[in-house]
């Protein structure tokens, strides 16, 4: 029967199957949910799942003397579990030895490693060796993404940004006849200018935050890689006491709220370990998202589609979005307090703020149009496999 008409068995394969650890997991599981939707059967193979998430889970048990040989064991036993359970078409995200669709959301491991560092210093870094691999499990993580990429490991490379292909490009070269930019999507049913006068005014009520106060929203959980620390530096640089900061999942949440506090007062932090996307970004008057490196930026899709200038920069795979003096700004650098301050100043006295232009700019982003493009994959790589 032709793949394209007939039921698939669809493996997703990962470490854990917990869909609120983060936006890759949580693209994971909105596929497998479309995939579901559709009639096909998807099992997930993990070491662990979250109870509610989507599909048929199969716990893949890995040993191994340390965490390098785990992973080793795991890449290899994850492969397995899906033959053995005749799956058409395998998806991965990371750190496997063979995978139909290779999903990388963090993008390449090693560019990852480098800007993390890159943030730890806040200092531009030289351009590293690409011969002067990780140690650890890390080189390990490099050599299996070498394997998917430039082994031939993986049939397609399904990239959520040109900053991914770009990079995957520049370290595997024989692996771009297999690349394929899919943009991430956002639901812009749910995500909505008008949320900003129900659930974005009632949040800004129990913050106790006055209306002619300034709210500025930080959401990521490593907060180091995706700019708190130079955005602290900014706020205290601005000295304008009515600016607030709505911080959401940085880890762990006790520290930076006493690095925030310490730096613009308790009555101007808001800390939470987790807070609702749409209820932060509608609450706010900027988003802040000074990044180091996001290979794609799901919180800039979401805050553009409720109407929230964004503040982020060209090391975000969507930083394209963000048109200059219209949707916020885009900075060179991530760790220029002074002129990120500069523009936190810019950007909150632009009014009135034309929220329609914010949502149009990712008009044709929507998470349907996104879920249609990632099924077509699916279905044309199970074809594919099918013919050998």
């Amino acid at each position: 029967m032709n793949p394209a008409t007939r039921t698939l068995t669809v493996a997703f394969l990962i470490d854990r199957w917990e869909p609120e650890r983060g936006g890759a997991e949580r693209a994971m599981a909105a596929l497998a949910s479309q995939l579901v939707a559709r009639g096909h059967r998807v099992l997930v193979f993990a070491r662990r799942a979250s109870p509610g998430a989507p599909g048929e889970f199969h716990a893949v048990p890995a040993g191994g003397w340390s965490r390098t040989s785990r992973e080793r064991a795991l890449a290899r036993a994850l492969t397995r579990a899906a033959r053995e359970a005749g799956a058409d078409v395998t998806i991965g995200m990371r750190h496997l030895e063979q995978v139909d669709v290779f999903w990388p959301h963090a993008g390449a491991h090693q560019r990852g490693l480098e800007a993390r560092e890159r943030a730890k210093r806040r200092t531009a870094a030289p351009e590293s060796d690409e011969e002067d691999l990780p140690a650890g499990r890390h080189a390990l993580f490099v050599e299996l993404e070498r394997r998917l990429c430039e082994g031939g490991g993986a049939r397609r490379i399904v990239c959520v940004s040109a900053l991914v292909a770009s990079e995957l490009r520049e370290l595997y070269p024989s692996c771009a006849p297999r690349l394929e930019i899919v943009p991430n999507g956002v639901d812009l049913e749910r995500f909505q200018p008008g949320a900003r006068e129900r659930q974005g005014r009632a949040l800004r009520e129990r913050l106790g935050i006055a209306p002619e106060h300034k709210l500025i929203a930080f959401l990521a959980h490593d907060a180091q890689l995706k700019g708190l620390p130079a955005l602290l530096d900014a706020l205290v640089l601005l000295q304008r006491p009515e600016i607030h900061l709505l911080m959401g999942g940085p880890r762990p949440l006790a520290r930076w709220q006493r690095r925030a506090q310490r730096a613009l007062g308790a009555e101007r932090v808001h800390a939470f370990e987790s807070l609702d996307a749409l209820e932060a970004l509608s609450a706010a008057d900027l988003l802040a998202h000074p990044t180091w490196r996001d290979t794609s930026g799901s919180v800039i899709l979401e805050a553009l589609a409720v109407g929230t200038p964004v503040l982020t920069t060209r090391c975000a795979g969507d930083a394209a979005l963000v048109r200059e003096g219209v949707c916020g700004s885009v900075l060179d650098d991530p760790g220029d307090a002074a002129a990120l301050a500069r523009a936190v100043a810019q950007c909150l006295q632009r009014t009135p703020v034309d929220r329609a232009a914010l949502r149009a700019a990712v008009a044709d982003r929507g998470q349907a149009r996104w879920l249609e493009a990632l099924e077509a994959i699916v279905v044309e790589s199970a074809r594919a496999t099918a013919a050998g």
